[in-house]
């Protein structure tokens, strides 16, 4: 029988650190673009102009941020994952909720992959009004987030969470 081992906390696989890596300068692209966007969109309807499809193109570019900002955050073992109760434990309680909580992980992002294709067909009958485009590729962002957060959990070991700082270790006027 193989024993369990536990990495280091924000351990990546082979497939999670680059998946996360990606997510997170494609999550970082979009938000300058959008900044950017909707920046240049203000300035031009106080001029008294502007376009009308940034609308559609900044709901379209916020669903992608998102979804490939969770995948970052989840491959970086950061924001979505759990961190209280596991490292109150050890040795086999532990390493049985860890395998429990990869588990339920794993049926959560098989929901997004099914429920969020569900929804992308739907909505591929209704285009963007402006932009003209099916409304199916914002919400694609969804089964696309669910299929490569199911690759990188399937792929990156058994970690903790980074313990939390005592508050007595914190500098003087820091809460």
């Amino acid at each position: 029988m193989r024993a369990f081992t536990l990495a280091e906390p924000g351990a990546s696989s082979r497939l999670s650190g680059p998946i996360g890596r990606l997510a997170q300068g494609v999550s970082a692209g979009l938000f300058i673009t959008l900044l950017v966007l909707n920046l240049v969109q203000v300035g031009l309807r106080a001029a008294g102009g502007g376009f009308v499809w940034v609308t559609d193109l900044s709901q379209l570019m916020l669903l992608w941020m998102v979804m490939t900002g969770v995948v970052a955050a989840y491959c970086a073992g950061e924001h979505i994952v759990t961190g209280y109760l596991d490292t109150k434990l050890g040795g086999r309680p532990q390493i049985v909720l860890l395998l429990g909580l990869r588990v339920l992980e794993v049926l959560f992002f098989l929901i997004l992959v099914i429920a969020g294709y569900t929804v992308a067909t739907v909505r591929a009958a209704i285009p963007y009004v402006q932009l003209g485009i099916s409304t199916g590729w914002t919400y694609a962002a969804i089964p696309v987030a669910g299929v490569l957060l199911l690759a990188a959990a399937l792929s990156r070991p058994l970690s903790l969470p980074s313990p939390e700082v005592p508050l007595d270790d914190l500098p003087e006027g820091r809460p």
